[in-house]
């Protein structure tokens, strides 16, 4: 079904600050772009859900999402990228979205060694609740992925020798 341009320009605004507010570390306006019980899961290029050691990539609300990531990505500069959008909609309330993305992730005070770069596709549903559009859905499938040999080394350490070194 077409979607109107008003609802188009309102998702592609509010992705644009899903990125930027995770970029800028402002955990505390995602109740701006997601609904309360929105989920967010992200998966590794074979398919399988990433993981950070033992947590994996699967949170079941914003306030999950947010509270793993901003400890995570702390100590580290990112940067999120969109490319235009696929924009469906479904039902007078509820859009689906497909987003190209690439990011990157760089930890501070590691003189650039600790890098990871990658991207893949967005699949969301975007859903219109009290006279605004906000995220419900957000799956993240990686179709590639660099890492710097120091990051891979780290995670070596955290994954096979339960070090838990990142």
């Amino acid at each position: 079904m077409s979607i109107p341009v008003e609802i188009a320009e309102v998702i592609i605004r509010k992705k644009a600050q899903y990125g930027r507010y995770i970029d800028t570390k402002q955990w505390d306006k995602f109740d701006q772009v997601a609904l309360p019980d929105a989920e967010f899961s992200f998966y590794d290029t074979d398919g399988s859900i990433l993981r950070a050691g033992n947590t994996p990539f699967a949170f079941p609300s914003p306030t999950a999402f947010t509270g793993f990531f901003s400890k995570f990505f702390m100590n580290a500069q990112t940067l999120h990228m969109f490319g235009p959008g696929e924009l469906q909609l479904t039902g007078s309330d509820e859009v689906k979205a497909i987003w190209g993305m690439e990011d990157e992730i760089i930890l501070k005070h590691a003189m650039g060694l600790v890098e990871i770069r990658g991207g893949g596709y967005y699949h969301e549903t975007w859903k219109f609740e009290k006279g605004d559009w906000f995220l419900k859905s957000l799956r993240l499938e990686r179709t590639y992925q660099k890492t710097s040999l120091v990051a891979k080394i780290l995670v070596f350490f955290d994954r096979y020798l339960r070090l838990s070194v990142v």
